[in-house]
């Protein structure tokens, strides 16, 4: 590319040199020409101010002046005489035009003659004749076109240099632009293309960056999907598994009642995928109102009874009013799903869920009493990140902070006590 940007300045830089300097070659010569002969009549006008008027008759011989620009003076009479000076014995056609009152200038071959008549008491007496050789003026429009083709070649030096430095500079963002599609299409989507100051450049590498951002979120949400699914699905498949091996073992009168339960595992099976699904391929959780209330009932319709299969209890607190929320009511269901899936499997005792209304948020606890979570090494863990078990806080985290909200771990060692913080809808 850089090549060819050098080239096309040459070519556009060479063209309007062809264009402006042949035509001012062409004029600098008639130039030079016509000095050349001002400069021999100017002479020639001289000289016939100094012949006296009876120079044809009188006995003194007419001096001509002398020049040092190579210039012959001759002097001729009425009928065409030479009388002084060097020329031809007889006027040419050219002083023989001079003789009839008027200022001659011709050009032949290498020579160029001006003849100017001679006037005495309004009379032409006689002509004057000027010759000199055209080499002189050549020689000097030969230098002139010498220079400006000398003129012409430096130009077209300073429009090469200034070519390599436009060529590169703009080459060279676009061999970034190149290089960040090649890295893009290899699947790296971690490219920053700097800004080169053109504007039409500067434009598609803001365009790429920000698709590159936009592909690398629909690629990782998509991806992370699999692991969500994975542990969101989990519950309801072993609690779908749990109720055939136990039908299989002691099968009721009604077999019905185990299909009906079946389905009813199977709703919330596709429920889930679909939801886990619009959250995958959404890069935000639009900005509506999600009844909390609803959402705690679900909660508690999903739960209560595995609860007390296992001896255990699940409380949800009422408040005196539970206000919409902003967001997603079924990124809010799942992430409460995993917090409550985490204390069942990993806490003790009473499941708790209370929620506390403030003025421009509510605060959802989740809480029972358990051991809690621990870094490994038996210490509390304060972060999500932290927590060696409940492999699913990093979905909750994701999902509520997409509503937008908060989830922390408050109290984490033992009895576990974990906060989500949504914004409340006017």
């Amino acid at each position: 590319m850089r090549r060819r940007i050098l080239v096309s300045i040459l070519s556009v830089t060479a063209v309007a040199i062809v264009l402006f300097g042949v035509p001012l070659a062409i004029i600098v010569t008639r130039f030079v020409d016509e000095d050349a002969s001002l400069r021999v009549e100017r002479t020639a006008i001289l000289a016939s101010r100094d012949v006296p008027a009876d120079f044809a008759s009188g006995l003194d011989p007419v001096e001509l002046p002398t020049n040092d620009d190579g210039i012959v003076l001759a002097l001729y009479d009425r009928q065409g005489t030479l009388i002084a000076g060097v020329g031809p014995a007889t006027a040419d056609s050219t002083t023989m035009k001079a003789l009839d009152n008027r200022v001659v200038d011709d050009e032949f071959s290498d020579t160029r003659i001006v003849a100017v008549p001679v006037a005495a008491d309004e009379r032409v007496t006689g002509a004057i004749r000027a010759e000199q050789s055209t080499a002189a003026s050549e020689a000097r429009s030969r230098r002139i076109v010498k220079l400006l083709g000398g003129l012409a070649l430096a130009v077209l030096l300073v429009a090469a240099a200034i070519g390599f430095v436009l060529a590169g500079h703009l080459s060279r963002p676009v061999r970034r632009l190149r290089d960040a599609a090649v890295q893009l299409g290899d699947g790296d989507f971690a490219i920053d293309v700097p800004r080169s100051h053109v504007p039409e450049l500067d434009q598609a590498a803001v365009a790429m960056t920000a698709t590159a951002r936009r592909l690398d979120d629909l690629v990782s949400r998509e991806r992370s999907f699999s692991a969500d699914a994975s542990h969101q699905l989990r519950t309801p498949l072993a609690g779908l598994r749990t109720a055939i091996e136990t039908e299989i073992a002691f099968p009721r009168t009604h077999r019905a009642d185990v299909l009906h339960e079946a389905l009813s595992d199977i709703d919330r099976l596709e429920r889930t995928i679909a939801d886990l699904l619009a959250i995958a391929r959404t890069s935000t959780i639009a900005d509506v109102p999600a009844s909390l209330s609803d959402v705690l009932a679900e909660i508690d319709a999903t739960w209560r009874s595995q609860l007390t299969e296992l001896g255990r209890t699940l409380t949800i607190g009422s408040a005196r009013y539970s206000p919409n929320v902003k967001g997603s009511a079924p990124a809010l269901r799942h992430a409460l799903d995993v917090l409550v899936d985490n204390a069942v499997r990993h806490g003790a005792g009473e499941v708790r869920i209370d929620h506390q209304v403030a003025a421009d948020t509510v605060t959802i606890i989740v809480s029972d009493d358990g051991s809690g979570f621990t870094d490994g090494a038996g210490s509390p863990a304060l972060t999500v990140e932290a927590a060696s078990h409940g492999l699913g806080l990093p979905l909750a985290r994701r999902l509520i902070e997409a509503m937008p909200g908060r989830l922390a771990i408050v109290h984490a060692h033992p009895n576990t006590r974990i906060e989500i913080v949504l914004q409340r809808v006017e």
